[in-house]
């Protein structure tokens, strides 16, 4: 039986690829009225598509994949369950789903392991501030990431440690969600009343000024190091339902990608085929089996750029990197992919390296916009 949480990431996914930099997930359980209800919005491009197609098994965004967005999925479980599913437009921006359904359903699923779900992306996307917000009869709490990477001392904030606290801030709060427990004992300000409140509307700059020192490796860091802290993740989760996609994240932070070597130690470890490891890598576009570099540079060929030279800007990068879409530079310095819209159609065309969007770019560019990156890597280093 698929758990609601797969549901959830299947969403979160399909946000990372429209460029989002904030996710919102929500779930409120109402025992009076025996109602659940789960949203997931953002703040990327939006559909390019209407909300009909995008419930449409077959369509996908993924490159090369016709297993559609999920959303087919994600309807079908709750209409099964006496509900449906709505598609919207979200006031961060982007997209808004929610979908409701009767809370003692015979044939609703499981909300499934949401903590670890939820800390696996936030382990994985050092630029994506993943908000929850549950709520019941019995009690609410929000957990965001960025709040927890600024709570975090400078020392401590890499990308493991910044999950393990979110996981066990959203399971004290899952906890309250069922009558189980109350939340943890204050940490510092922004709770209130056995209450997480948001502390204050910061932005992701909380964890991309400490990306250096959160989940990708580092050359200085051995292998025999990479596969002990791995081991460590397999420990942790092998005991836990639905193991394999959280280790799969947790082993792409640790190594900044899934080398082969990884996949066979997962595979033993949680006692699974390797085909099926190997499988669930190929499903989900956010595992690489190939090197990432430090930065990340998106091309957007949406309408606008397209028209306005998205296709030559895209084919000096390949020229001046020597890598194709999805290429990594073998400096891993660099790695090349495309995207569908960033918002600044008026000022077309636009990359985005990292969080940087760069505007109006023009082939002739290219070189000067790439040395900013590569001589801030040379001051870095002195």
């Amino acid at each position: 039986m698929r758990e609601l949480s797969l549901h959830i990431l299947d969403l979160i996914e399909n946000a990372i690829r429209a460029g989002a930099s904030t996710v919102a997930v929500s779930v409120h359980e109402d025992l009076e009225d025996d109602l659940l209800e789960i949203g997931v919005e953002d703040n990327g491009s939006g559909l390019s598509v209407t909300p009909e197609q995008a419930v449409d098994p077959y369509y996908t965004t993924k490159r090369g994949k016709r297993t559609g967005l999920g959303l087919s999925l994600f309807k079908a479980s709750a209409e099964q369950a006496g509900g449906g599913l709505a598609i919207e437009k979200s006031a961060l921006g982007g997209v808004a789903v929610r979908a409701w359904m009767q809370l003692e359903h015979v044939d609703r699923r499981p909300l499934g392991d949401l903590a670890t779900t939820l800390s696996s992306i936030v382990c994985t996307n050092p630029g994506l501030d993943v908000w929850c917000r549950i709520s019941s009869t019995v009690g609410r709490a929000e957990v965001r990431a960025s709040d927890v990477a600024k709570a975090l001392r400078a020392d401590d904030c890499h990308g493991l440690a910044i999950a393990r606290r979110f996981s066990e801030e959203l399971s004290a709060g899952l906890a309250v969600l069922k009558g189980e427990g109350r939340f943890p004992a204050t940490r510092g300000e922004g709770r209130a009343g056995g209450r997480l409140l948001p502390e204050s509307k910061r932005r992701m700059e909380a964890m991309t000024e400490q990306q250096s020192c959160c989940c990708a490796t580092t050359d200085k860091t051995s292998e025999e190091e990479l596969l002990r802290r791995l081991d460590e993740v397999i420990a942790e989760y092998r005991e836990k339902p639905g193991a394999l996609i959280p280790v799969l994240q947790m082993a792409q932070a640790i190594f900044g990608y899934l080398p082969e070597e990884a996949l066979k130690r997962i595979s033993l470890g949680l006692n699974k085929p390797y085909s099926e490891v190997a499988g669930v890598v190929g499903f989900y576009s956010f595992f690489s089996t190939e090197p990432r570099g430090k930065h990340t540079i998106r091309v957007c060929l949406g309408t606008a750029c397209y028209v306005r030279g998205g296709k030559q800007v895209l084919e000096a990068l390949q020229h001046k990197l020597g890598i194709d879409v999805g290429g990594t530079t073998a400096d891993r310095m660099f790695s090349l992919e495309v995207a569908r819209c960033f918002g600044a159609c008026g000022l077309a065309p636009a990359i985005m390296i990292d969080d940087d969007v760069h505007q109006r770019v023009k082939p002739a560019r290219i070189q000067a916009i790439l040395d900013q990156y590569t001589a801030n890597e040379v001051v870095g280093a002195k």
